[in-house]
């Protein structure tokens, strides 16, 4: 997530092509969520962590969407860094529930 918005930056304050790698990076992790949810089915972790993964997977849809159709959507485009923002926290409260399952 970090790297992400490194990638960001360098394409607003460096150089702008660097948005073809903020987007291709993206595009190489959307399912993760998807095979985390899978995971943890298999792993027969509470269906609340599941349940969180298969919304980290929405907020990376709403995160496309938001990129994609930003010039027809126009100020709900400003969503885009604040999913980011709520996706950095879902998958860190992912991981500290997950802590407290297995400890």
């Amino acid at each position: 997530m970090a790297l992400q918005v490194f990638f960001a930056g360098l394409a607003l304050f460096v150089d702008s092509t660097n948005w073809a790698t903020h987007i291709s990076f993206a595009r190489y992790f959307g399912f993760l969520p998807l095979i985390m949810a899978v995971l943890a089915w298999i792993g027969r972790l509470p269906s609340k962590t599941i349940l969180r993964s298969v919304g980290l997977f929405g907020m990376i849809i709403g995160m496309f969407l938001t990129a994609i159709f930003s010039a027809r959507i126009g100020g709900l485009s400003a969503l885009h860094p604040v999913i980011a923002l709520m996706l950095f926290w879902s998958s860190t409260e992912i991981i500290r529930s997950i802590r407290r399952t297995i400890q």
